[in-house]
């Protein structure tokens, strides 16, 4: 995993070919995060069924992650977590940057292992293939995976 270096106490030093994604990057975080450039969660697997002492469905708890800080991800990407994620949690990402006009504009979407020191890529996704996009994602990646 790729060492933070802060510029100041507010944002990590992120360097890509996409320097609109590099400006807005503040911090990029295994887990759950809601920042600039990033939201990511923890998915649940399908078969988990126990939460705040109450019994879901099953599957009721993985649409619950896929649904909130992940509803914008394509749902070619929820379906393969779906298909992974039966019975083992995940960590998704979504990576994106805002325009002029403030509008969300996606980088690509990651899963990996839900270990934090030791968690692995699973799969990688970008959502366009330009040399910025994947420059972005794949610098992105390296400070969320060993």
């Amino acid at each position: 995993m790729k060492k933070k270096v802060w510029v100041n106490g507010n944002k990590m030093l992120f360097e890509s070919e996409h320097k609109t994604f590099n400006r807005q990057c503040k911090l990029i975080t295994t887990g759950n995060q809601i920042g600039d450039v990033v939201y990511s969660s923890f998915v649940r697997p399908y078969n988990e069924t126990e939460c705040n002492g109450f019994t879901n469905p099953k599957g009721h708890l993985q649409e619950y992650d896929l649904n909130w800080l992940l509803k914008d991800v394509p749902e070619y990407v929820k379906d393969w977590i779906r298909e992974y994620a039966k019975t083992k949690s995940v960590i998704a990402y979504h990576f994106f940057y805002r325009n002029k006009e403030s509008r969300k504009i996606d980088i690509g979407y990651v899963v990996t292992t839900p270990e934090y020191k030791k968690n692995e890529l699973l799969e990688k996704w970008y959502a366009m293939n330009t040399l910025k996009v994947r420059s972005a994602l794949d610098e992105a990646i390296k400070y969320i995976v060993n």
